[in-house]
């Protein structure tokens, strides 16, 4: 070990160490040849004693190369300005985390307001510029409750009508009520044949569809859309002067005397049970067709509300896409920022520790052993096999301390030793 002493001493003969003045003294130089050659030969080539000689070897070179400040930052260099690019990366993502967590905040903002807007749309439609009525949909439903009884009033006016003016045989005791209600036109109609029964079922929904189209021209005023509504008009009219016109004939031929004309038009004109008739049908079915437009009218201002609704609902589902999206960045960008703190850390960690190249201590030694193996081989008096053994034995010892030092490897040149270490 005469050469780690004499980094700061030099080692007298008789093993005393005496301090040397670097003013009145040269330091001599020695190799580490030299100097495991030397210590070999003190202690006889013992392996105990390379053992411990190669650890304070070791402990000499882990010192120097702390203690050499200028080669440290020159091996530090990389990993200072790698240091320096990521906490710029750092202070990047830093402002980007903060841009998408406020622009996360500012969806949120707007998601709420919509949500509000579905909320109070009902009530206050006007502050949305929705032109409907406040009262709609209670008008809607007392539309409908009066629609429901007249349609059905409808349905069975003119399947009756229709059975008893075309297929119906009147007794001489049938009244006026009688003929224009038969509660059994619908058997009746089915016992006379499957085209008299399908003939008056259908009849009613003529007459709804006469209504229905009604509605949908008055939607779109114009003058030959009001044509078309007098034509419908009139249309129905006529189709229930018909049926009147053929009750009241049976029931008029069933009362007619011998004197009496035959009944004709200007008859019927003058007929009250032929208006009665009329009215009952028609009449109800202006009726029906009135409140069925206002009923449509009163659902088309619901669906105002509706149609605001859904665009909302519709904008809220792109906005909650846009922040699930915009999470994620988030998320991604939190752990590149964890990362990159964790790397920060351990680049900070290896700049306040120390680096030690491996190679040039794995050189050193190596001469260091070769000088021990040296006095082994040539000046050690022992029999040949003798110092084989011994020389394999030195060996195992260099190559224990270095797997020890967890340096057995060529893959680099030099290790870190972080500041935990």
């Amino acid at each position: 070990m005469g050469l780690l002493k004499k980094l700061t001493q030099l080692t007298s003969q008789n093993g005393a160490m005496d301090v040397v003045k670097p003013e009145t003294v040269e330091k001599p130089k020695i190799t580490y040849h030299e100097d495991g050659y030397k210590v070999s030969e003190d202690c006889s080539g013992n392996t105990h004693n390379l053992q411990s000689s190669l650890g304070a070897l070791y402990q000499a070179f882990e010192k120097k190369c702390k203690e050499d400040f200028i080669d440290q930052e020159r091996l530090k260099q990389p990993y200072i300005a790698e240091l320096k690019g990521k906490k710029t990366t750092l202070l990047n993502k830093d402002e980007e985390l903060g841009r998408l967590e406020k622009k996360v905040d500012g969806i949120n903002v707007e998601i709420d307001g919509l949500n509000q807007d579905c909320r109070k749309v009902k009530t206050n439609p006007e502050d949305y510029l929705v032109d409907v009525d406040k009262k709609a949909s209670a008008k809607f439903w007392i539309g409908i409750s009066f629609l429901l009884p007249l349609a059905a009033y409808i349905f069975v006016f003119y399947i009756s009508t229709s059975f008893s003016a075309f297929f119906r045989e009147f007794d001489p005791d049938t009244s006026l009520f009688q003929g224009m209600f038969d509660p059994q036109a619908l058997s009746k109609a089915y016992e006379a044949g499957w085209l008299e029964l399908v003939f008056i079922l259908f009849i009613p929904f003529v007459f709804f569809a006469l209504g229905y189209l009604i509605h949908m021209f008055q939607e779109k005023r114009s003058l030959a859309n009001i044509f078309k509504i007098a034509a419908l008009f009139v249309i129905t009219f006529v189709f229930d002067a018909i049926l009147a016109y053929l009750i009241d004939k049976k029931l008029y031929d069933l009362n007619k005397t011998f004197d009496s004309e035959a009944f004709d038009i200007s008859v019927a004109f003058q007929s009250v049970s032929f208006w009665v008739i009329i009215f009952a049908g028609f009449v109800s079915y202006i009726v029906w067709g009135l409140v069925f437009d206002f009923v449509m009218k009163e659902h088309a201002d619901r669906d105002k509300i509706k149609a605001f609704i859904k665009e909302r609902k519709e904008a809220i589902f792109e906005k909650e896409r846009k922040r699930t999206k915009t999470k994620e960045q988030v998320t991604k960008i939190e752990d590149e920022v964890s990362k990159t703190k964790t790397r920060i850390t351990e680049l900070q960690n290896i700049i306040d520790g120390f680096i030690l190249p491996v190679m040039n201590y794995k050189s050193l030694s190596t001469e260091y052993l070769q000088g021990w193996q040296h006095y082994i081989s040539s000046a050690l008096r022992m029999g040949r096999d003798e110092k084989d053994a011994l020389l394999q034995e030195c060996r195992k010892t260099y190559d224990k301390h270095i797997k020890d030092l967890e340096i057995d490897t060529d893959t680099y040149q030099n290790k870190v030793y972080t500041k935990t270490l």
